[in-house]
């Protein structure tokens, strides 16, 4: 492990970022644990696809928090060399841990995913952003894909685990959609919690149509952009974009 380096570059202090982070982690990891947001399942389709070629690769994981969900998924690939940028320090010193597993080069950056090309030591064959890339406005989506398309390695893949809207639906509607949604089935989880979850869909997802995460990448210049999986209540999706 080659150790963190970057940084924030968000104007935030790490005490606020690992404050932040430490406060729901908690509640994020039994949303995991429970798989309220078919994480298990788009983790699953993420191996099936690295799997189809048995050419070691390097990966770029961004906002990759504690890594725990991807170095379980990188685990009998041909995974060569993995990078992951998150703004935590305090997170980013658990994937250390969790990477521990994962048979490759490992390196740590402490930084904004948005600007991931500034921690590049090389175009990486694979990005993978999951639950992250909906926080930001369509425009800035649109410029994110464009930096992923420039900076990628040719013959390289960009996957996305992101939340949609219905055919027709508004973001106020899918707010609404998720609450009654989750009121019903997140079950394990206190009042208290829910109201945090609530509180953070409410403030800071933008999710898109379908056909819009995939006309972002086009107009990005990826060569190909289609779904490979969607989770069975409907809110999130995989995108495999290609060059």
């Amino acid at each position: 492990m080659q150790g963190l380096r970057g940084t924030q570059g968000n104007g935030r202090g790490q005490d606020e970022i690992t404050e932040i982070f430490r406060k729901h982690w908690d509640v994020y990891r039994d949303i995991i644990e429970h798989d309220y947001m078919s994480h298990k399942a788009a983790y699953e389709k993420l191996h099936e696809i690295l799997v189809e070629d048995n050419r070691p690769f390097s990966f770029l994981d961004l906002a990759c928090g504690d890594a725990y969900a991807s170095s379980r998924c990188l685990e009998g690939t041909s995974v060569a060399e993995y990078t992951g940028v998150d703004l935590s320090e305090w997170a980013l010193g658990l994937a250390e841990k969790e990477l521990e597993r994962v048979g490759a080069r490992k390196r740590l950056v402490m930084g904004d995913f948005e600007k991931f090309g500034q921690y590049l030591d090389a175009p990486p064959d694979v990005i993978w952003v999951g639950l992250s890339v909906h926080h930001l406005p369509t425009a800035e989506k649109g410029r994110f894909m464009k930096t992923v398309r420039k900076e990628i390695a040719p013959g390289g893949m960009f996957l996305v685990y992101e939340p949609t809207l219905e055919k027709g639906e508004k973001v106020e509607r899918y707010i609404d959609r998720f609450r009654d949604v989750v009121s019903r089935t997140w079950t394990g989880l206190t009042n208290e919690e829910l109201e945090i979850v609530y509180d953070h869909v409410a403030k800071s997802d933008l999710p898109e149509l379908k056909e819009d995460w995939i006309r972002l990448a086009r107009e990005a210049g990826f060569e190909s952009a289609e779904e490979v999986y969607e989770d069975p209540l409907e809110f999130y999706s995989v995108f495999r974009f290609g060059v």
